[in-house]
Order: C-alpha cells, then structure tokens, then sequence
C-alpha cells in the first residue's frame, strides 16, 4: 500500500482507498472520524468589522449593534477547533461593498486580499484564504485579482451572485472570466446581502431565507443560458447554499431549451449561446452543503453526484451551524466513501492539496 503523510500539529493523513483521495486521519496509531475540510465560512477584516454602517441604510450589510460582528477571526478558531475541522477555506462575503461608493470599492477589496493573506500564512495548513473580487469590476478588479493569486497565493476567488444590478454573466465579466480559466484557481460564488425582490424582503429576515437563494439561482442559470461555462470549459465554480434551489429548477430549465418551436409563448430563446440541455452544465459545477436538511442535499446529490458535491456550513457567521452541517453529511445513507468524498475529498482536489493520483493505491 502507498502512503501519503501529511504532517499537522496534531493529525497524520494516511491515504488508504481511492475515492476522489479516500483519507483518514491516523491519530496516535488509531482511526479516527474522517478529515473534514469546511468550505464555507467567512470572516470580514477587523476594520470592517467594526463598521456599523449597515444600521444606518440596510444595504450596507447586518446591523451588528452592541453583540459586534460574529465574522470575526476569534469566532472563526472557536468553531473551527471545537467541532473538529481540519481545513477551511475562508472567505469575505463582504456585505459591506454595496454600501461603498464606486472609488472605495477597491481599496475594500485589496485590504481584504492584504489580511486573507496574512492569515493563510499565519495558519498555513488550517486556513486557505480566497480573495473577493468583482467581476464586473473592471481592469482594476481583473487585475487585483490577479495580484491576490499570483502574489499573495490566495486559494481561489469569491464572486457575489449580483452586486449593484450587475450579473457575472454580463459582458463586462468576460475578462474575469478569461483570467479565472488561466488562473486554474476555483470560484466560489456567493449571494450578496440583498439581491433579487429586495423590496418585498424586508420583514421575517426573508432577504435572507428567500431573496439570497434566489438570487444565486438567477445567476447560476444566466451562467447556464448565456454561455459561460460554454466559452470558458475549464473554469471551476463552486456554488454555495446547493445552488440556491438550482437542482428543483434545473429541470424547466431544460424543457424551456428542448422545447424550442412548440414553446414560442413563453418567450424568446435567443440568442443561443448553448450546446446542451442546462442541465449538462449544472453537472459541471460544484454545489456546497449548505442546504440545511436531508431532502435538499439529496436532490444535490442526485443531480450532481458525490464527486461534486462539497461540505459547507456557512459558520461564522452563525457558529452554531457548523455542528448541525456536518452532521448532516453523517446521516446521509450513503457510502462512506461518497461521504468522504463530500467531507475532504472533493474540496482537497480543487484545493490542489498533496493527496494520492488513484494509481498510488495498492
């Protein structure tokens, strides 16, 4: 049998089956619960943190009040540790942008990349960071971007499904999109604090229960039907929140495809700028856990299947999700191989961490 080892303060990874990678971690001679690398939590940069400027228009992001922002790094190290992760990638969800004018959009943006730098070195081997960019930034954000991978050797990059209006399948994202395919570095795309039907979202939080999943919906299929994963194959996106109800839509999706003549009342289908069914492209992407019950993560599953599927459980901000997330992941009748594959195997690839070629494997 070949072995990998990797060594960290107190774990050992041994490579023993092929699935994806197949580790376990081997503590003080034993097996132990499987390795789990989480790959949604965020965390804002202290000065932002401490920002409170979303009490004073609602679009600046949360209200933190005199409780503070739980996206903070101390909060993030407390769940990490107390629920046994091994690995996080963390990112800016970065609210806070849309409360910013046009000109302090990127200096946010570049101070975030400063500090995910930072803290990737200060936790190398527990924390990957990615950097938060703007698609339809413009050259500036493209080459920020550029900046925090090359440079900084950030992990990959967080995009917002929608920001200001702006989709990232606009024309004006397509240099993103060209830097992000010769980057080879995954997306992760996010919804922002308010998006799609904010106006009727105001009351019961249900710009977060409702108006963020749809919003990332939205944009994971415009993604679709406006041919980006078409012009740009090699690109990697990892879509959080299982797609935002991506996997119960993709289905219209296709018959509004298939169904080109004998559909002619619903509307235009122009111009095509696809060769397959959506759902043939929704299979090539990567959608996280973070769906908070069975049924939803089984419909993931089906449509995607365990290699593309990623463990997640958005905390912080609320830390009391990450025990409820995995979890979740445990109680899925499903192989423990395909569980892994969820819980390290899946994210360790796109990671590009040192894990086994199947043809080590005894």
């Amino acid at each position: 049998m070949t072995h990998l080892t990797w060594q960290r303060p107190s774990l050992v990874f041994a490579a023993t089956s092929i699935y994806g990678c197949g580790l376990r971690p081997l503590c003080r001679g034993h097996w132990s619960i499987g390795v789990i690398i989480d790959w949604h939590s965020h965390i804002y940069t202290p000065e932002e943190a401490a920002d409170d400027r979303g009490a004073a228009d609602g679009k600046s992001g949360p209200k933190w009040g005199e409780r503070g922002c739980p996206m903070v790094l101390e909060n993030f190290l407390d769940a990490h540790y107390k629920n046994g992760i091994d690995i996080s990638v963390v990112t800016n969800a970065a609210h806070y942008l849309r409360g910013k004018a046009k000109h302090e959009e990127l200096p946010a943006v570049q101070k975030w990349s400063d500090y995910a730098a930072d803290l990737q070195q200060t936790y190398e081997g527990t924390l990957y960071s990615f950097a938060t960019i703007l698609p339809c930034g413009g050259p500036a954000f493209i080459k920020e971007a550029e900046r925090a991978i090359r440079d900084l050797g950030l992990k990959g990059i967080f995009i917002h499904s929608s920001h200001k209006g702006q989709y990232p399948d606009d024309d004006e994202a397509r240099p993103f999109w060209e830097l992000v395919q010769d980057l080879d570095v995954p997306v992760m795309i996010h919804p922002p604090h308010l998006g799609l039907g904010e106006e009727r979202m105001k009351e019961y939080r249900l710009a977060s229960s409702i108006g963020r999943p749809f919003d990332l919906c939205l944009a994971l299929a415009r993604l679709i039907v406006r041919g980006i994963l078409e012009d740009f194959p090699r690109v990697t996106i990892v879509a959080s929140h299982g797609g935002g109800g991506i996997c119960e839509t993709i289905s219209r999706m296709d018959y509004a495809y298939e169904l080109q003549d004998e559909a002619f009342f619903l509307g235009p289908y122009a111009p095509m700028k696809i060769k397959h069914s959506p759902s043939y492209y929704l299979k090539r992407m990567y959608l996280d856990t973070v769906t908070y019950n069975q049924p939803a993560v089984k419909m993931v599953l089906d449509w995607i299947g365990p290699a593309r599927v990623i463990y997640g459980s958005d905390a912080p901000p609320l830390t009391s999700l990450k025990p409820r997330a995995i979890k979740l992941i445990q109680d899925l009748d499903i192989s423990q191989r395909e569980r892994d594959a969820i819980f390290f195997a899946n994210a360790a690839r796109l990671l590009k961490l040192p894990v086994p070629h199947s043809d080590e494997a005894a």
